[in-house]
């Protein structure tokens, strides 16, 4: 049922995962007075489908007891072989509202793949009229779905845990390349760029507002704000200071004042853009395998970086060649104490439990400190 590779077993029977993950609390910060980098996996939806060979992903997004127990049966596995769980075991049904649903954007699905944003139309004037109501939307009672805010209030009386709303989101980058095909995106900032900047102020605006009130509602008064902007890559450094910046310099300032975490992850070529970001103040960052971890490094000297296995080299790779990269990442981003060891991107579908404790491994012995 699950992808358990032999030869890494056999290479990593004397790692105790126990001992690693509770060193691995101590390697947090972004300092040199710790024992080694710190390590960090993200499996997603697409792993799991592959390691558990999930036979229905549409029963898995809309049936909450079959994802449940799919979820507790993986978090057994991983907690054996790599010592954590990465999934929730008691999963929410509903949600609030995103904020691609304020431009008439939502999630379709399809079997064998993971729920995909539709865009709402390739008309100028139509988009105009979505724009015009977006605008005029009032966020307060929009935000949240009555059956959101039933689950919510059903797991408060019964004590469960909630969750902390308004802590980030997809970037404007792919927020605007969801909401329309992204070649109507430069089509239209070359034939109608008055409407794309409308699109970006009332974007701005109203993410703002969006995550006010989602931060309101969950009492959340922890600043702070968490970017996942892969289509960031498609945008050269004129358009992405002129549509992209402006919303993220808007949202940072209301959602993650002064020295609060500024985090983004995209997991593409965007290296153009590390200038840019930085200026934004982003100090945490998880780029694409083909950004170098060096020129991050040089470009962003005081970011946290999160990286940079190549996630396909960890899932295909050989041994010596996923030691290697891990010695070579550590040489280029880790001698400042500001690495943590993780993949360029979420780990990647068909990637197994022995290949996670050979990069355990590895940076235990490679990326120490003390």
């Amino acid at each position: 049922m699950a992808i358990i590779e032999s030869d890494f077993l056999a290479l990593t029977e004397d790692l105790d995962v126990e001992a690693f993950w509770a060193e691995n609390v101590r390697c947090q910060a972004f300092t040199l007075r710790k024992p080694r980098c710190a390590l960090a996996f993200s499996p997603d939806d697409h792993w799991i489908f592959e390691f558990a060979e999930v036979p229905s992903t549409l029963r898995y997004y809309k049936d909450k007891a079959y994802r449940d127990a799919l979820h507790r049966e993986v978090n057994g596995i991983t907690q054996q072989y790599v010592g954590r769980t990465f999934f929730d075991e008691d999963t929410w049904e509903h949600h609030p509202q995103r904020i691609e649903n304020l431009f008439g954007c939502d999630f379709t699905y399809h079997e064998g793949s993971t729920p995909w944003l539709t865009p709402v139309t390739d008309d100028p004037e139509e988009f105009a009229v979505v724009l015009d109501r977006a605008a005029a939307t009032d966020i307060q009672g929009w935000a949240l779905p009555e059956a959101f805010r039933a689950e919510w209030a059903q797991r408060q009386r019964a004590g469960k845990p909630l969750q902390r709303l308004g802590t980030g989101s997809r970037g404007p980058a792919t927020i605007m390349t969801s909401v329309l095909q992204p070649e109507t995106v430069f089509y239209w900032m070359i034939d109608h760029p008055a409407l794309m900047h409308r699109f970006r102020d009332i974007l701005a605006e109203q993410m703002v507002a969006l995550n006010s009130v989602l931060r309101d509602f969950s009492d959340n008064q922890m600043p702070g704000w968490w970017i996942t902007d892969d289509n960031c890559a498609l945008f050269n450094r004129r358009l992405y200071r002129e549509y992209c910046a402006p919303v993220l310099t808007q949202v940072l300032e209301a959602l993650a004042p002064g020295d609060a975490r500024r985090y983004q992850h995209s997991d593409s070529a965007m290296g153009h853009l590390l200038e840019i970001q930085y200026e934004l103040g982003i100090r945490a960052v998880n780029y694409g395998p083909e950004v170098d971890a060096a020129l991050i490094r040089e470009k962003m000297p005081n970011a946290h970086i999160h990286g940079h296995m190549p996630p396909f080299l960890l899932r295909n790779g050989s041994p010596e060649a996923i030691e290697a990269r891990i010695i070579s990442d550590f040489a280029k981003a880790g001698q400042t104490g500001g690495l943590t060891v993780t993949t360029a991107g979420s780990l990647a579908a068909g990637t197994g439990v022995g290949r996670m404790r050979w990069m355990m491994a590895c940076v235990q012995t490679h990326c120490r400190y003390l």
